[in-house]
């Protein structure tokens, strides 16, 4: 009986890790104007956040090494890495459109 006890507290804790990670993700595409701001309408970028949310989540990547399970390395590695492209699309737009 713990042994299920077990795997149900880890499936949660698995569920809430990628929930973190999809909901730090969503305020970094908030953050490079991927998501509208819901009062306006309109989207707006704030570089400076959307830089730190992603070197959050990098910081997360590299103290969590190994210790993650399949699926959580698959969220966290697939938002890492659209977010940096995205990141890196919307500096350069903003650099061309000054």
């Amino acid at each position: 009986m713990a042994e299920v006890q077990t795997n149900t507290v880890s499936g949660e804790m698995s569920l809430r890790f990628i929930e973190f990670v999809q909901m730090h993700s969503q305020n970094a595409a908030f953050c490079l104007g991927k998501i509208p701001n819901p009062q306006t309408g309109k989207p707006s970028v704030n570089l400076g956040l959307a830089r730190l949310l992603i070197d959050q989540l990098a910081a997360i990547a590299h103290k969590t090494k190994g210790n993650l399970s399949e699926d959580e390395e698959k969220v966290l590695q697939n938002a890492l890495s659209n977010l940096q492209i995205t990141y890196v699309e919307v500096q350069k737009a903003a650099a061309a459109a000054k």
